[in-house]
């Protein structure tokens, strides 16, 4: 027996030879039996997209993305047989030695010195673009995160030898600090002049892990913009945006006071909960947990699982739960997919 499926005008219809066909419809696999000649059907509904690994694993034919993976590693194996193999040369490793700054910084020694090791021990390679790495996001993100909220960083490298560890270099560094900032004020609205915020200004503002007056470090405002994030979305705002907006007083006081602009979007409830499998237990025990109504938490839901894993199905992945989102209704369908695979028999 032989099933595929090809692609035709954005149809896809399945083919068989012999006196079963198998087809796959809302996960469920059906088995017809049919006279003994060559089928073919226009089945709209037939789905041989991707699957989840569980349920691919189950089918009794290949599926079309299977198909098509199997030709492209045909192919690629047949176009190694025709042309030698060459080695792949790995990138040429930088191993940086020595870090040196040409002026006077500011940042305390301790400061200083976790840089210079943490720089030492990241992994770099010879043909990306590993200096300005170095210069914009670690050497940079260390005086933002203390307060030089301007800073500029200029690096370069010189080599020092090469050996089989790699490239030895020395990167020497001029930073112009700049003044350094402290937190001004923090407000928050909503992106809709019509549209309250969700929060009170006292819960939102909890979640900024500093005071008026203190030293501005960006990483605790990112910090924050996480902590908005899972906030808004254990309340169903799954498509909740924050967009912080700095307005930078360069006065004696060196002061960067924010807005954070809170597009709350739509608040989501579950609406249908689906449980597919053999097991009645996990059935009920997914639906004593999410109810009709209850607001849509997908960590909430995460840790659900994660909780009943001894009780869950051992090769269960993100896959096998589906979520179907009515953005007009504000609602989400849960489905879990638990399905084991069926006894076929030709």
């Amino acid at each position: 027996m032989y099933l595929g499926c090809y692609r035709i005008r954005n149809v896809l219809r399945p083919v068989t030879r012999g006196p079963t066909i198998w087809l796959m419809r809302s996960g469920i696999v059906f088995r017809f039996i049919l006279p003994g000649v060559v089928l073919a059907l226009v089945y709209p509904s037939l789905t041989c997209a991707q699957l989840p690994p569980k349920l691919e694993r189950c089918l009794p034919y290949p599926t079309y993305a299977q198909e098509i993976r199997d030709m492209d590693q045909e192919i690629a194996a047949r176009m190694e047989m025709k042309e030698p193999q060459r080695p792949i040369e790995e990138p040429q490793r930088i191993v940086i030695d020595e870090v040196e700054f040409d002026g006077p910084i500011h940042i305390s020694d301790s400061d200083r010195q976790q840089l210079i090791s943490e720089l030492k021990q990241r992994d770099y390679h010879a043909g990306s673009d590993w200096l300005s790495e170095v210069q914009e996001i670690w050497i940079r993100g260390m005086w933002r995160d203390r307060g030089y909220f301007k800073v500029e960083v200029t690096a370069k490298e010189e080599i020092l030898r090469k050996d089989s560890a790699g490239e030895h270099v020395s990167i020497i560094v001029h930073v112009d600090e700049g003044a350094r900032y402290r937190l001004g004020s923090i407000q928050f609205r909503s992106s809709d002049p019509d549209v309250p915020l969700a929060f009170s200004l006292e819960e939102l503002r909890k979640l900024i892990p500093m005071s008026e007056g203190d030293i501005f470090a960006a990483d605790k405002i990112r910090m924050s913009l996480d902590a908005l994030k899972r906030l808004y979305g254990s309340q169903g705002y799954i498509d909740f945006v924050v967009m912080p907006i700095t307005e930078i007083d360069d006065g004696p006081e060196h002061r960067i006071s924010i807005v954070m602009e809170l597009d709350q979007e739509k608040q989501y409830r579950l609406s249908k909960i689906e449980v597919l499998g053999p097991n009645p237990a996990i059935e009920t025990l997914l639906k004593s947990k999410l109810k009709p109504g209850d607001i849509f938490n997908p960590e909430a839901i995460e840790n659900l699982l994660k909780e009943n894993e001894s009780v869950l199905p051992p090769d269960i992945s993100p896959k096998d739960v589906e979520l179907r989102r009515n953005v007009k209704n504000g609602t989400v369908d849960l489905r879990f997919n638990f399905q084991t695979c069926p006894q076929l028999q030709d």
